[in-house]
């Protein structure tokens, strides 16, 4: 089990230490798959459905906060129903300035998600959003997941009326738009779609918070189960077009991303929990902490910067603060050379008129070093000699 934690470490360092190249790729690629499924559902206006221009749009988005790839998307679907008809671009148009609204209101975090979930309905896997939703953001998403269900359906009513719209002239605004009306609101299986989604992220988001063991797996595991048999039984009531298969499938690729997310973000270790008491001038507080599991990053030792000792003969540089590194005794200095007791009495605490610290008793002939009359090695007199041990000079 180590081994797979380890395995774990290295990945998150090797993200940390790409994320600033591999967040523009990801948003690049997102980007691409939506406005080219855009494309290929509607179609309609010929100028932007091409590659060339898909790319350069989500190469914009790639560097561009997440908004402006929601904003291009709504775009593409204005002028393909431009293109369509007029009378369905107002309508769109309004429609989308009210979800946008939503958005800005509940969940403007999560307005990418608007445009990802059209993109899984299109590929027939409903199930994969919501319980990872559950487990990385708060209720406020089922916003943001019932926003896309609408444009889904919006354009899907499109589509499928494109032919009777497009014969129809301006004159005919009237029987345009309560056709349109009419087959977006008679689309009941956008009803089972948004409760399914609302259910899911809000079930699994207050289950992962309750304060009881195997939180957040419970949670994953009632989400999927409760998003199936919401889709089930309102897939045999109200026809929404999916399969039994897909659901299913897909729920089960959603609880696969929901533990893999859950593995690298909010892996914690039971076997540690703790529980806390304390207490201010207002209230008692019982506190249950779960830490996250977390072998540390292997880091190279370093050695601190310590005043060494040695003996009265001391260099001096005018700052008692000065200090020397252990790593002076790379160059060979024998340490055990200069152990003699440091008498730190023998520094002032005053400066002199350069202002550096002097030494009591004697002064500072050039500000770099002082020495005293004798040099001391243990008990026994060294010389007379008053200069600097070679090796020191060296290094000085």
């Amino acid at each position: 089990m180590k081994t797979i934690f380890e395995i774990r470490e290295k990945i998150i360092q090797i993200y940390n230490k790409i994320d600033a190249y591999l967040i523009p790729v990801l948003k690049l690629v997102v980007a691409f798959i939506v406005l080219h499924t855009i494309n290929s559902r509607l179609g309609f206006f010929t100028k932007i459905d091409s590659v060339a221009i898909e790319l350069i749009a989500s190469l914009l988005c790639s560097f561009l906060p997440a908004g402006v790839m929601v904003i291009l998307a709504a775009a593409f679907i204005l002028l393909h129903t431009y293109s369509l008809s007029l009378i369905a671009a107002v309508l769109c148009l309004m429609l989308f300035l009210v979800l946008y609204l939503l958005l800005l209101r509940f969940s403007p975090k999560e307005s990418i998600v608007a445009v990802i979930v059209p993109v899984l309905l299109y590929w027939k896997m409903p199930c994969v959003l919501p319980v990872v939703l559950g487990v990385v953001s708060n209720p406020g998403a089922a916003v943001a997941a019932a926003v896309g269900v609408v444009v889904y359906c919006f354009i899907k009513v499109i589509t499928a009326n494109a032919v009777a719209i497009g014969t129809m002239e301006l004159g005919d605004a009237a029987e345009q738009l309560k056709l349109i009306v009419d087959s977006f609101l008679a689309n009941k299986g956008m009803i089972v779609l948004i409760a399914a989604f609302a259910i899911t992220i809000i079930a699994v988001y207050f289950l992962r918070k309750l304060p009881i063991k195997r939180n957040w797996e419970i949670a994953i595991g009632a989400g999927a189960v409760i998003e199936i048999i919401v889709l089930i039984i309102g897939n045999i009531i109200i026809d929404t077009g999916l399969s039994f298969v897909s659901i299913i499938l897909t729920a089960i690729l959603s609880v696969a991303i929901a533990f893999g997310v859950k593995f690298f973000r909010f892996c914690v270790d039971f076997g540690r929990t703790e529980r806390v008491q304390f207490e201010d001038d207002d209230y008692y507080y019982y506190v249950k902490a779960v830490p996250k599991i977390n072998l540390g990053i292997a880091t190279p030792k370093s050695k601190s910067i310590n005043r060494q000792k040695f003996g009265r003969g001391r260099f001096v540089t005018g700052n008692t603060d000065d200090a020397y590194s252990e790593d002076i005794y790379d160059d060979g200095i024998d340490e055990t050379r200069y152990e003699d007791e440091y008498y730190e009495e023998s520094y002032s605490d005053e400066l002199d008129e350069n202002g550096e610290y002097t030494v009591e008793g004697d002064s500072l002939e050039n500000g770099e070093f002082y020495e005293s009359e004798e040099y001391y090695e243990g008990d026994a007199e060294l010389s007379d000699d008053e200069s600097m041990p070679d090796e020191l000079e060296e290094l000085f």
